[in-house]
């Protein structure tokens, strides 16, 4: 039972100084910063080392993102059964195998890695964004969403500013090494420092139904299609924006730590976007910084279309880009607890990552494909992409306060 001082407490900062909430943030940063080898070479490391075409990159991410989204959804399940903390450690455990990435060349264990990378990352999405709406309260979920994301910005940021400076003296064999290392000891974090699962809150005949009697009652819901429709049009462009940048980067420059720096730089300015839109979020609501972000990301990608042979240009907008695209994604959180019942947040948070991991699947798939057609390609569709979703984001906004939420 949890005493009224600390109730007290949570209301004044809306659980920002709990403990469930900076050991989340703790270790989705060091999470971040370990793996950001991963997020900013692997397509550097697919064609470099491996010879292989954009396709085959594209092939392997999807294949990840795929089995992601179809374990978010069942992550959202064990956490109904299991707790937050169990299932979010399950996925940091299979996550322990990143590493072992930059250390096979061969196609078959490649796709057996990222299968396994997948199957953990959905555990381990579901679990954190649940851990983080269960802290703090919704007048401050707008920045404890900022900082949430910040976590893993920073750590990225970091990390990859870290992998562009010692590229150039260890291998990528090397690298993976010291990664899987590092993973082991952030499990231990992870379960030395999260609090324990508090008793669920709804009944046992909700944690007894089917998935799909679980999830059937959403998929009914105008709100519900809205929140995926804004995650369907701008992560499709996400993904094939995620995998072009490196190799543009790469193919201008002819520098194999250049996308790395990349990274660094558009993860910092991202992680001011982030806490900024968080801040903003809760002082003016919910519907401008949405909206204003949504565009912002449609702008962006116009510019990586006229301008993709220029790594200036490239730095720029796909620094803008990385930006506005993370702000959308801090603001997720906030809109699952609007559009979400009390018993239905971690099922719509799996949910919501399916639609994220079946959309990055479907923009590396096409972002590999188009940019051997022409670089600029993904950029004019994800314009178009992005614009869609803003007025996905529009409707959504208006629909949450039709409905006084």
């Amino acid at each position: 039972m949890v005493s009224s001082t600390s109730d007290e407490t949570a209301g004044r900062d809306g659980g920002l100084y709990s403990r469930a909430f900076l050991a989340l943030c703790l270790v989705y940063f060091l999470n971040s910063f370990i793996s950001s080898p991963f997020s900013s070479l692997f397509p550097v490391y697919i064609e470099a080392d491996l010879q292989r075409p954009p396709w085959f990159t594209g092939y392997l991410r999807a294949l990840m993102l795929l089995i992601g989204g179809i374990f978010a959804v069942v992550a959202g399940r064990l956490c109904d059964r299991f707790g937050c903390k169990t299932t979010l450690i399950i996925g940091l455990i299979g996550s322990s195998l990143t590493g072992l990435v930059f250390r096979t060349g061969d196609p078959w264990g490649l796709s057996l890695l990222l299968f396994a990378m997948g199957a953990a990352n959905g555990p381990w999405s579901t679990a954190g964004q649940s851990i983080l709406i269960n802290a703090i309260t919704p007048a401050r979920l707008g920045l404890g969403g900022g900082i949430y994301f910040l976590s893993n910005t920073i750590g990225n940021s970091l990390g990859s500013l870290w992998t562009g400076l010692v590229k150039t003296d260890y291998s990528f064999a090397q690298i993976g090494t010291a990664m899987s290392v590092g993973m082991l000891a952030v499990i231990v974090v992870a379960f030395v420092s999260l609090p324990g699962d508090a008793p669920a809150a709804h009944s046992v005949s909700t944690t007894r139904l089917s998935t799909w009697a679980a999830y059937r009652p959403l998929l009914g819901r105008r709100d519900v299609h809205l929140l995926l429709s804004l995650r369907l049009t701008i992560t499709t462009f996400w993904g094939m924006a995620t995998l072009a940048l490196p190799l543009l980067i790469y193919r201008v420059s002819q520098d194999e730590s250049l996308p790395a720096y990349f990274a660094a730089v558009s993860l910092v300015v991202a992680a001011c976007c982030q806490l900024s839109v968080g801040y903003l979020n809760d002082r003016l609501g919910r519907a401008k910084p949405l909206i204003v972000s949504a565009m912002g990301i449609s702008l962006s990608a116009l510019g990586l279309a006229l301008f993709h042979d220029s790594v200036v240009s490239l730095f720029f907008f796909g620094t803008a880009l990385t930006g506005t695209a993370w702000a959308v994604s801090t603001l997720i959180p906030r809109l699952i607890n609007d559009v979400a019942g009390p018993e239905e947040k971690n099922r719509l948070v799996g949910l919501g990552h399916l639609a994220w991991s079946s959309s990055m699947v479907t923009g590396s798939l096409v972002g590999g494909y188009l940019i051997d057609l022409d670089a600029a390609l993904p950029f004019y569709i994800g314009a178009a992409l992005a614009g869609l979703g803003s007025l996905g984001a529009i409707s959504l906004c208006r629909s949450l306060d039709n409905a006084g939420k």
